[in-house]
Parts: structure tokens; C-alpha cells; sequence
């Protein structure tokens, strides 16, 4: 499964657009939002998503109902940390990486900003970076296929 990973979109309108962009040509079959959103409004556009959208909240995403309100319209929001299971694959999303007790497959978060892919004895912690591009002057996104388990970080500029 190709799965589209990101996260710190922090209200920038127009590289949430080209992430969007990216994972629309790129044909994810399900997009990740690992948090940081800030204001709801922005979450409207991952309607523009052609495959399936889940996110968590962020230390910066404040208003818990607006972002379901929008978000419930064509995808999912939960509190982090969100364990799932997804092409048969053990998740854990969260915004704030912490040390999890059981063993996942893949372990998605955000909040440094710095985009990593750690490999573990148990699977791969994937932090896609800021989409938004302002602490560290990259904007970033990351990509995820399950069936290879190979993830790859990725300049949006």
C-alpha cells in the first residue's frame, strides 16, 4: 500500500496544496496527517485528497470539534496517540513521539519539524518533517509503501 505521510501544515495554504498535489500524482491510497494543523479552516482542502485521510491532533490544533466537524466530512481525526491497523500493518500516530510499550510495525509523528526515518528492531519511525517549511526553510513530506516497508522523505520545493 503507498501511503502519504505529513504533518506541522501550520495554516501555510499553499504547501498544503502541493503536498496534496503530491500524494494525488503519486496515487496514495490513504494519506497520514501526524498533527498541527492550527486552524481548522485549512483542514477543508485534504478533501481535495483522491484516497482516504486520517490524522491526529497537534499541541497547536486547539478547536477539538471544528476540526471534526470539517475533517468527519471526508475523513478521520483522533487523539494522539492513535493505534490502527492498516494493510495488515500495526500503527501507532501520535504528534509527540514518546517510547510505546508494545510493538508496531510503523510509528508516524511530528512536532520536531526535522524530517527522519529511524529504523528499529521492531519497524520504522517515520517523522515526515514540516510541511509548512518555516523553522527549518524545508518543506517536506514523507512516503510509505507497506509492501516493500521503504519510506522516503521528500522536498515539496
Amino acid at each position: 500500500m503507498r501511503i502519504g505521510i505529513l504533518s506541522d501544515t501550520h495554516n501555510n495554504t499553499g504547501k498544503i496544496l502541493k503536498a496534496i498535489e503530491f500524494f494525488n500524482l503519486r496515487q496514495a491510497e490513504f494519506v497520514l496527517h501526524a498533527g498541527d494543523f492550527s486552524y481548522p479552516e485549512v483542514a477543508k482542502y485534504f478533501e481535495m485528497l483522491q484516497c482516504p485521510f486520517m490524522a491526529v491532533f497537534g499541541n497547536n490544533d486547539f478547536d477539538v470539534y471544528e476540526f471534526q466537524k470539517i475533517i468527519g466530512k471526508f475523513g478521520s481525526i483522533y487523539e494522539p496517540p492513535y493505534e490502527f491497523v492498516l494493510d495488515g500493518k500495526n500503527f501507532l500516530m501520535t504528534h509527540h513521539l514518546y517510547t510505546p510499550f508494545k510493538k508496531y510495525d510503523y510509528i508516524i509523528c511530528g512536532h520536531t519539524h526535522r524530517p527522519s526515518i529511524l529504523k528499529t528492531s521492531n519497524g520504522l519511525i517515520i517523522n515526515p518533517g514540516e510541511v509548512a517549511g518555516r523553522r527549518y526553510g524545508r518543506s517536506t513530506v514523507a512516503t510509505l509503501d507497506t509492501e516493500k516497508n521503504h519510506a522516503e522523505i521528500f522536498d515539496l520545493d
